[in-house]
């Protein structure tokens, strides 16, 4: 009880001094040179900070050398109740793209992800009910990491996408495009056959160009590996 106290002490030290008699960027600077053993800090910054803080945060961590932030996932995406969904799932996503970012070599991708596997997992299982921009950012990172326990998670999803060209007659607006898009390259990535079905289904019911020449070239080369 103590810790936390003197840890929420010198958060709000961070928030509100800080800002006084620097510039705002000094604690994310201080974040850029910090360690996994201040995540419980850098919680308490995300925490009590407003949404701009909260998103500063999330873009510096991707500039930590020290890449374990799982218990800052975990935090946001569990322990900070106050905040709605879609400021959760918002500083969650700004997080994923930073230290995960598409422009890093595969290798450190993967080797990221790894460092922050129970993170990962919880994102996998909570995937479903997640908004449409979270969930692409979650399934652009499977791409570089996908043990054979995600892939259901995966299917499930492209299941969705298919009952939602179902239900409005093959359209989609511009995240479900973006989410469906990304959904095919992952599984392009991973070229595991099983999906074949899947994405000869969205090619059949889809009436968006750019996802039916997606699906058309990614169903060419799953039934090649079949």
């Amino acid at each position: 009880m103590k810790s936390r106290a003197i840890s929420v002490g010198l958060a709000f030290m961070l928030l509100c001094f800080l800002p006084l008699h620097t510039a705002a960027q000094d604690y994310t600077s201080w974040i850029r040179y910090s360690d996994s053993g201040d995540n419980d800090l850098i919680v308490e910054m995300i925490e009590q900070g407003d949404l701009a803080t909260g998103l500063d945060v999330a873009e510096a961590l991707g500039l930590r050398e020290d890449v374990q932030i799982q218990e800052i996932i975990l935090a946001v995406g569990e322990q900070i109740t106050h905040r709605s969904s879609w400021e959760r799932e918002l500083i969650l996503r700004v997080m994923l793209a930073s230290v995960f970012a598409p422009t890093l070599e595969s290798s450190e991708l993967e080797r990221r992800l790894r460092a922050n596997r129970d993170g990962i997992d919880f994102l996998v299982a909570n995937l479903h009910q997640f908004g449409l921009s979270l969930k692409r950012e979650v399934t652009r990172v499977l791409s570089f990491l996908h043990p054979p326990e995600y892939l259901g998670t995966l299917m499930a999803e492209g299941r969705r996408i298919t009952e939602i060209l179902r239900e409005q007659e093959g359209r989609l607006n511009g995240e479900q495009a973006a989410l469906t898009l990304t959904f095919l390259e992952t599984v392009d990535t991973i070229a595991d056959p099983e999906f074949a079905n899947l994405v000869l289904l969205i090619l059949e019911r889809t009436r968006h160009l750019e996802v039916g020449e997606k699906a058309r070239s990614v169903s060419r080369s799953l039934l090649v590996k079949d």
